[in-house]
């Protein structure tokens, strides 16, 4: 990919500051592109050697070198002689994005970018956004974990929540040459930590709450909070922070956001927020509430997503809509034909058998939580609105299938059984990715969160025959869950990759007992 102007070594030094060695002669070589990963660089790219938790860039700039870079960028000067500008800067990795955004002829001036953090939500407020934008007559991206949409219908694989910000940047330049005018994307504490999005001006930074996860990265939870407060604390002046009034951490967010100039509008539901939601009446298929505020007069309203937090969802994509220009009427017209985020309380088909089966991602407590008590809430109701005195059948049950991810958060791995133990009938404790820990000793955490408060609780380390133990023991009126992996294709055992999908498994599964 060529930028549309050249851009060379000079002129990056020239805008972001740091020195060459040796010192070029006249504008340096031309770019076309930047890399962080010495194996993708090409002929005229710049090399970032940076400096990550496990891997030192430093180490592969020879191999950068013999794959063509043109130039190397590094936080202070290397050990190596090389004959190879190198362009050295003491905040190396916040000069490659913007770097990268300058080289690919940056590509999101003239666009609206909605950023979206939080513990839990992103990837449902992304979709929403994006669906929220497309409603009313924009081409937005939507990038996050689920994967990369940009305009017209291309659908790119996801590596991470937030691209490296050389990656960033190439999505958005591929994106603008497709016709695209706006993104909606999930901004994660790591890439936050990481200025992956350096060199980016986003119109609207959403925060959507903020609980226990990534403490292995962040060290403890007021590190992961500053994490997210970055988002804010670097949003354009003349930007806005959509802060979620319902979640106690929401005023550090909008402090942040005024201490740079930008407005501040809260969402929530309840009254006392710019935009507000009240009256909600939820079932398996959606909610009915009321909505008022920023423009949009007291309107009564089906949204077609489950459960409180999903109403917190919508109301966040909804501010954002409404911030870079979507009319109240649009938007009221986008929320009521939203539909959910892949792997996000995603049914499966069952064909008639009288019970559900949805997969979510969920995989941290708070999460867990929210879509527990909503199908709690859901079986509860549906319980308790059959009169008739004829039936005998007894109330629907909820069967979880769930785990933990090896290699990360241990300590989120009790409160987890902890939350399935109070609220579901049947808990099956199964492997996520165990990656490279004992699959065995991750159970073991898990239930010691669990003494037996409601549910009736199995072990089975291997995931697919917990899948098909749930539906096995599914009846009429049951809901299945199996949590953790959502859109996933794929599950680490080791260091070994498998394909392994949620959703095709409980196919699978479903198809043999109907042979049987």
């Amino acid at each position: 990919m060529q930028p549309a102007e050249a851009v060379h070594l000079a002129d990056l030094v020239a805008k972001l500051g740091g020195s060459v060695l040796p010192p070029s002669v006249g504008r340096g070589p031309a770019l076309s592109g930047v890399k962080l990963d010495s194996r993708s660089v090409e002929p005229g790219d710049l090399y970032c050697a940076l400096v990550g938790t496990q891997l030192d860039g430093t180490r592969y700039v020879h191999d950068a070198v013999k794959r063509g870079a043109a130039a190397i960028l590094a936080p202070r000067e290397l050990d190596v002689v090389l004959r190879t500008p190198t362009w050295i800067h003491p905040q190396a990795r916040g000069a490659a994005g913007r770097a990268a955004a300058l080289v690919y002829g940056e590509p999101a001036r003239g666009m609206d970018l909605v950023g979206i953090t939080g513990t839990t939500g992103k990837t449902t407020v992304a979709h929403l956004v994006g669906h929220l934008l497309a409603t009313a007559g924009r081409r937005p991206a939507v990038l996050g974990t689920a994967g990369n949409r940009l305009a017209d219908g291309v659908l790119l694989q996801a590596t991470h929540t937030t691209p490296d910000a050389p990656a960033l940047q190439r999505l958005l330049r591929r994106h603008v040459e497709l016709g695209g005018d706006s993104v909606a994307m999930e901004v994660s504490s790591h890439a936050l930590e990481q200025e992956r999005v350096a060199g980016l001006s986003f119109k609207a930074a959403i925060y959507t709450n903020l609980t226990r996860d990534h403490l292995d990265y962040h060290g403890d939870f007021e590190g992961y909070a500053r994490a997210k407060q970055k988002l804010f604390e670097g949003l354009d002046p003349d930007g806005c922070a959509i802060v979620n009034g319902n979640d106690p951490h929401h005023e550090r967010m909008a402090q942040a956001a005024r201490a740079r100039g930008a407005a501040v509008a809260t969402y929530g539901v309840g009254s006392g927020h710019g935009l507000c939601a009240s009256q909600l009446r939820s079932d398996l298929r959606g909610t009915h509430l009321v909505l008022s505020g920023m423009g949009i007069s007291r309107t009564r309203l089906w949204l077609p997503l489950a459960g409180r937090y999903n109403v917190e969802n919508a109301l966040a994509a909804a501010a954002a809509a409404l911030v870079t220009g979507a009319s109240p009427s649009t938007v009221l017209e986008g929320l009521a034909t939203a539909s959910s985020a892949p792997g996000r309380l995603e049914p499966v088909p069952v064909d008639g058998r009288g019970f559900t089966v949805l997969v979510d991602y969920a995989h941290t407590e708070d999460a867990l939580e929210n879509v527990l008590s909503t199908l709690r809430s859901a079986l509860d109701e549906a319980a308790s609105g059959d009169d008739s005195p004829t039936v005998s059948a007894p109330p629907g049950r909820l069967i979880v299938v769930f785990g933990c991810g090896g290699d990360r958060d241990r300590g989120k791995r009790a409160p987890m059984g902890r939350v399935v133990d109070e609220l579901a009938d049947l808990a099956i404790v199964t492997s996520d990715n165990p990656r490279s820990e004992d699959p065995e000793r991750i159970l073991a955490e898990i239930l010691e969160g669990m003494s037996g408060a409601r549910a009736r609780r199995e072990v089975q380390v291997d995931r697919r025959a917990a899948i098909a133990m749930a539906i096995e023991e599914a009846r009429r009126g049951d809901v299945v869950l199996i949590a953790g992996k959502g859109h996933e294709s794929t599950q680490t055992i080791g260091s070994t990759v498998h394909a392994f999908d949620d959703r095709k498994v409980a196919l699978e599964v479903l198809s043999m007992a109907v042979q049987a």
